[in-house]
């Protein structure tokens, strides 16, 4: 659809694009199916084991990255390379050429890197089932996965109240946008967006 919606010049997505991570919650099966590319991650926030506070984080996404062994192969033998930034980042470029210079090896959008760099936009999905220990669903983009673990995160909004979900999705991103500052020195700060849903609410 992005290169559609490109030639038909409603977009330009030859050399942007995006992450994606969704995930659907089916009610009667009692399961939540996650399909995601690139770095936005998804964690589950579970109760310990006897507790009715105490949480424990479950990671359920991998990044894609281009120096990840089966991603690197893809990208080589479709025709890109893998370089070393020299700061943090393994990024993805075409053969003699400058582009797409991505950190990622998989993505919707960006074109170029598609067609010339064995960038792919298939998904990984999984199903976690919604067990009476689920309490805590967070989508987050990378930004905040950059200076903060996901059992950081997960006790970070444990004590919120269900119904004010969104203070504790506030109160995450505040924590990923000061680290970054402290981080960085104030020089740079990722995107930040988090996503989080209560689940198993008590009636």
């Amino acid at each position: 659809m992005c290169a559609v919606a490109s030639s038909m010049q409603r977009i330009n997505s030859e050399l942007s694009g995006t992450t994606a991570t969704v995930a659907i919650h089916d009610h009667e099966r009692k399961v939540i199916t996650i399909a995601h590319v690139a770095d936005s991650g998804a964690v589950a926030g579970r109760l310990k084991p006897g507790s009715t506070t105490d949480v424990t984080a479950e990671a359920l996404t991998k990044d894609h990255k281009p120096n990840v062994k089966d991603e690197r192969a893809r990208i080589e033998q479709s025709g890109g390379k893998v370089v070393f930034d020299g700061f943090a980042n393994y990024r993805i470029y075409a053969k003699n050429a400058r582009y797409p210079g991505l950190n990622m090896s998989r993505c919707i959008g960006d074109i170029l890197g598609h067609r010339d760099c064995g960038i792919i936009a298939e998904p990984d999905v999984v199903d976690i089932p919604v067990t009476d220990d689920l309490r805590w669903l967070l989508l987050c983009s990378d930004g905040v996965w950059e200076f903060i673990s996901p059992q950081e995160a997960v006790e970070l909004i444990a004590g919120c109240e269900p119904k004010r979900a969104m203070g504790g999705a506030q109160k995450l991103a505040k924590e990923a946008w000061d680290r970054w500052i402290k981080q960085e020195g104030g020089a740079i700060v990722d995107d930040i967006t988090v996503v989080m849903v209560a689940l198993n609410v008590p009636n």
